[in-house]
């Protein structure tokens, strides 16, 4: 048995944890003094990564019915990461929040891609008719009681 909704989920959170391993990467090369000079290149990558965040994170975070929980640290990633260059020059207390703020957001994806990848297992291994009597199931038992 396969969930469209699921699978729509799960192709979302993927792409959110991409986007998000890359600009980690370019932070990464960014906060290495030891590294060469920051290239034209690696800065309009992260400009494209940054702007992918931008548009589809708010939006994602819905769909997975997580924005409280990481939204706040999300936007404050995006807002202390201007360019590679700008990452380079943040004080120490301003870089140490950037790193935790990205595990928070980069650990809360894995945790929703991990757990929506164990529901669609579970849903492999029903057959259509177990799908539909679950279902039918849950709607019985949630229908709250009437008052006469």
């Amino acid at each position: 048995m396969r969930d469209k909704k699921l699978e729509t989920k799960l192709r979302l959170v993927t792409l959110q944890l991409d986007n998000w391993k890359r600009l980690h990467d370019l932070i990464t090369y960014g906060l290495d003094k030891a590294k060469p000079i920051i290239s034209s290149e690696q800065e309009r990558q992260f400009t494209e990564i940054r702007s992918n965040l931008l548009q589809e994170t708010e939006y994602v975070l819905r769909e997975l019915n997580i924005v409280a929980e990481i939204s706040g640290k999300a936007m404050s990633v995006l807002q202390r990461g201007v360019s590679v260059r700008g990452v380079r020059d943040l004080p120490s207390d301003e870089i140490r929040r950037l790193e935790t703020d990205w595990n928070g957001v980069f650990t809360k994806l894995g945790l929703m891609q991990g757990q929506l990848k164990a529901r669609r297992k579970q849903l492999a291994e029903q057959s259509v008719f177990d799908y539909c009597l679950n279902q039918l199931r849950n709607r019985l038992f949630r229908r709250p009681a009437t008052a006469h």
